[in-house]
């Protein structure tokens, strides 16, 4: 295989994620090549990992100072410098070549097939991915896959056409003609949202089998769909709280994106797997605030992706919808081709005046980002009795962690979703409303229509928790 390229601007720099096995590669079974690394194009300017060897000469994290962010901020990945992209592309003629941008054209002679890619809008990175493909097409979007691989087709192509017309409703339209997912071997079990090339290993999406406590298939790609927006078009700045714009606020993207396609059990269950990996994965004694986070620490890629994406759900709650994706937008339209790259104290900064009540704002704002504090609800001494053709529920609640949120309680009768996600028409619950500060009990009373069969806290999954299976007591 051959590739030959024509850029304009710097080509970008950075370290591509990689979840085992191989991050590049050319084989019989795939190709994938990205710019991330001088694997196979030349990098413009200073490659920090050059010459660094684990236990030798590895340097200790930089310290920044509280104010780093202020003025221009360094891009966190990259040289910060779009670009223009003419890919050229040789090789066998039963592959499909895939790359940045819109096919310029595809040709066949004498069993070489040679493709060329031209970018339509301008990026700041590319990549070339090879397979012998089928290829399933919607409007603006596509999805490559090895032919004998159609389990998760449908979904991955919802999630694709989901991102196409919501996150380009709430955050900016999308600038680049189409959105295409090129699936590659199980040899690594990563993805990575390329601008308008989305790289997916078939080990996490294509062979994944739907469950009601989650569906990979649909969740990968909207999160590395999301990246359109949050790590292309705003490419976030370098040091603390920068990697949480591009990882954490593309997990928030796919809460939206799940409960606006898949609906609210889903939305719910993707909640608590996350939230239920931030609680399994966080490192209590060295978690830092997330706008101290700077991925140095082993436990900061769960607050990064997960801790981060559940805050701005709860976010969200605090500020409502509308006014939230408000700021959003405005906020890409601010820095999708600022030199200054934003951090996660420039996001919180911007959305203050977005916010009807500036001072729950600011609480909430110094509790979850400025601060490391987690609530962890138990309940204890749930009750029921009858009262002529009503019933009272009772339960004492205590809040055994450190953070202070308005927490609703509900007194429930029945499942709420079959293992199919779908609702049980014969599922009621009644519902009050609590605040706990830290080492707080209150006794809640709900009074319900119906006879209730237990009382749990937070039905709806808004509220980031820890050990949330002790938040549930039997009547």
């Amino acid at each position: 295989m051959t590739v030959g390229f024509d850029y304009g601007g710097s080509v970008p720099k950075g370290a591509s994620k990689n979840g085992g096995g191989l991050d590049e590669f050319i084989l019989p079974a795939g190709v994938v090549l990205t710019s991330f690394s001088s694997s196979f194009v030349p990098i413009v300017g200073y490659e920090e990992s050059v010459g660094i060897e684990e236990d030798k000469n590895r340097y200790e994290p930089r310290v920044y100072p509280d104010d780093f962010y202020e003025g221009r901020t360094e891009p966190a990945f990259g040289s910060g410098s779009a670009f223009t992209a003419r890919v050229t592309i040789s090789g066998p003629a039963e592959y499909r070549y895939n790359s940045v941008g819109v096919l310029e054209s595809d040709t066949v002679d004498k069993d070489v097939r040679t493709v060329v890619w031209t970018t339509d809008k301008k990026v700041r990175f590319f990549n070339v991915v090879a397979g012998k493909w089928a290829v399933k097409q919607g409007d603006g979007i596509a999805v490559y896959y090895h032919p004998s691989h159609t389990y998760n087709i449908d979904d991955m192509t919802a999630a694709l056409q989901g991102a196409r017309t919501y996150y380009a409703q709430w955050f900016q339209p999308y600038p680049w003609k189409e959105l295409k997912l090129s699936q590659f071997p199980g040899l690594a079990t990563y993805a990575q949202g390329f601008p308008t090339d989305i790289t997916f290993s078939e080990s996490i999406g294509f062979l994944t089998r739907e469950e009601k406590t989650g569906n990979a298939a649909f969740m990968v790609t909207a999160h590395e769909a999301a990246h359109q927006w949050w790590g292309n078009m705003v490419l976030p700045g370098k040091g603390p709280g920068g990697n949480l714009l591009s990882e954490g606020m593309s997990h928030y993207s796919t809460i939206l994106l799940i409960d606006q396609v898949k609906g609210l059990s889903p939305r719910i269950e993707f909640c608590k797997r996350i939230e239920e990996r931030y609680g399994e994965s966080r490192q209590v004694d060295s978690e830092k605030p997330m706008v101290k986070i700077d991925g140095s620490k082993p436990g900061d890629t769960t607050v990064t992706y997960d801790k981060m994406g559940w805050v701005m759900w709860m976010l969200q709650q605090q500020m409502g919808r509308e006014e939230i994706l408000r700021g959003l937008h405005d906020f890409q339209t601010a820095y999708k081709d600022n030199p200054d790259h934003p951090v996660l104290q420039d996001l919180v900064a911007f959305l203050k005046p977005y916010a009807a009540d500036p001072v729950a704002y600011d609480a909430f704002v110094k509790q979850w980002f400025f601060e490391v504090e987690v609530p962890e609800y138990a309940l204890d001494k749930g009750e029921k009795k009858q009262d002529g053709s009503t019933w009272t529920a009772t339960a004492t609640v205590t809040n055994k962690g450190s953070g202070t949120m308005p927490l609703v309680v509900a007194a429930v009768k029945g499942e709420r979703f079959d293992d199919k996600g779908v609702a049980n028409k014969d599922y009621t619950d009644a519902r009050e409303t609590i605040t706990l500060a830290k080492g707080e009990t209150k006794t809640v009373t709900i009074r319900c229509p119906f006879e209730p069969e237990r009382v749990l806290v937070d039905p709806d999954a808004v509220v980031l928790q820890l050990n949330r299976k002790n938040a549930v007591a039997k009547l």
